[in-house]
């Protein structure tokens, strides 16, 4: 028995010691840290925000229907938003002839293809509503489309919004006669983009 007690004091200060050098590790890494701030080593890039000022554009972008990326780690912001985030009720996926490919969409808009549909329109959705982090991987793949933050795809309540179709000319022609409030507007960035359809085109 003498023998087990010593063995097992031998791995409680073995795991003692690696616990006090985890903790002193820790320490040394922090005042390293408190020194380099000290010693004004420290380097904040000119022109950037401060926590005040991205925190005000967080806000903006929300009040514009724009959904952010959550979470506060880096797999959080690869994973993207989901769109559980949009506001409630602003943006569905219809599931119907002209939706094939499952696209979320504003609901002013979805209101618009369908009547749309139903007066001769023949096309389909290719893109609708999208995260702040789906546009911002169409910025990177260089796709033209507007940077990310400023697109009407990112945002669901009118005058914002927007949605790419095929057939686009067989829908400004179907739209002419639209009697709703709301208008869908394409056509407008001409041969660069002619499938977008906003409240504004743009």
């Amino acid at each position: 028995m003498a023998g087990h007690g010593a063995k097992t004091a031998a791995v409680t200060a073995r795991a003692g010691a690696a616990v006090a050098k985890r903790n002193a590790l820790v320490a040394r890494i922090d005042s390293s840290s408190d020194a380099i701030v000290a010693e004004g080593k420290l380097h904040i890039a000119p022109g950037a925000p401060s926590d005040a000022e991205v925190r005000r554009e967080i806000e903006a972008a929300r009040k514009a229907g724009i959904v952010l990326p959550s979470g506060d780690n880096v797999e959080s912001f690869a994973q993207g938003s989901q769109y559980a985030g949009a506001p409630a009720g602003e943006v569905q996926t219809p599931a119907t002839a002209w939706n094939p490919r499952s696209k979320p969409i504003a609901d002013w808009i979805v209101t618009v293809l369908e009547w749309a549909y139903l007066h001769g329109w023949t096309g389909t959705v290719t893109s609708g509503y999208r995260t702040y982090y789906e546009q911002a991987q169409l910025n990177a793949a260089g796709a033209f489309s507007a940077p990310a933050g400023l697109s009407n795809h990112e945002t669901t309540r009118y005058p914002g919004g927007a949605v790419d179709v095929t057939d686009p000319s067989q829908l400004i022609t179907v739209l002419g006669s639209y009697p709703g409030p709301h208008k869908l507007v394409g056509g407008v960035l001409g041969p660069v983009d002619p499938e977008h359809f906003s409240a504004t085109g743009d």
